[in-house]
């Protein structure tokens, strides 16, 4: 199976995402608008690495759509900065990868916007991309309680760990891998191997976003 993942950042979620699922036999092509972290991420993964600099929405979104398909890619996750139109995710199923409990803050800076507004709550959603802004059905989604007094940073990074989560679950599921009881605080298992790898990585960074 081959699958497809749209970036634009330094890449640190793709890194893991890939390392963690390496070992399922699955097929990743990666692909840029730009000069960008995940880029070398990609390569040093072994996965196929396109760049695509189109600057209109609805031109790069075909242009996408037609490089994945001639690598017969299957789905498409976004970990992207722009919106894309139809001509991508009515020609591949596409999903998104969004740093807050959907429906709240939408946008881009969805923890900065959660952070600013002293929630308890931090979360993080899988969605289906659809013509709405981060408004498409959801297929993954896990919080856990923050304090409002903490650091941005310390916000972010859990953040970090929860898109590494839900990109799991979205390869997970993509694949029909079998997976594990889904955790206290979240809808989706990992496979058992992957959770143990996520539970160490939890570790490494210090901070624990599933029980």
């Amino acid at each position: 199976m081959e699958l497809g993942i749209v970036v634009s950042s330094g890449g640190a979620a793709l890194a893991e995402i890939l390392r963690i699922s390496g070992d399922a036999g699955i097929g990743f092509t990666v692909i840029s608008d730009r000069v960008c972290g995940a880029e070398a991420v990609a390569e040093k993964a072994g996965a196929r690495l396109l760049r695509i600099e189109e600057k209109k929405r609805r031109d790069f979104s075909r242009e996408v759509a037609q490089a994945a398909r001639a690598c017969q890619v299957e789905r498409i996750l976004l970990f992207f900065d722009r919106l894309v139109t139809s001509e991508l995710f009515h020609a591949i199923p596409t999903a998104n990868v969004h740093p807050a409990a959907l429906p709240a803050f939408k946008g881009l800076t969805g923890v900065e916007d959660a952070h600013a507004a002293r929630v308890r709550l931090l979360g993080c959603s899988l969605h289906v991309v659809d013509e709405t802004m981060d408004g498409g059905p959801l297929i993954c989604q896990l919080a856990r309680g923050v304090e409002p007094d903490w650091p941005l940073a310390r916000w972010q990074k859990m953040a970090f760990l929860m898109k590494v989560y839900c990109g799991l679950v979205w390869v997970s599921t993509s694949a029909s891998l079998k997976a594990s009881l889904p955790p206290l605080n979240a809808s989706h298992g990992l496979p058992d191997a992957w959770m143990h790898s996520f539970r160490e990585l939890q570790k490494r960074e210090g901070e624990a976003v599933i029980a």
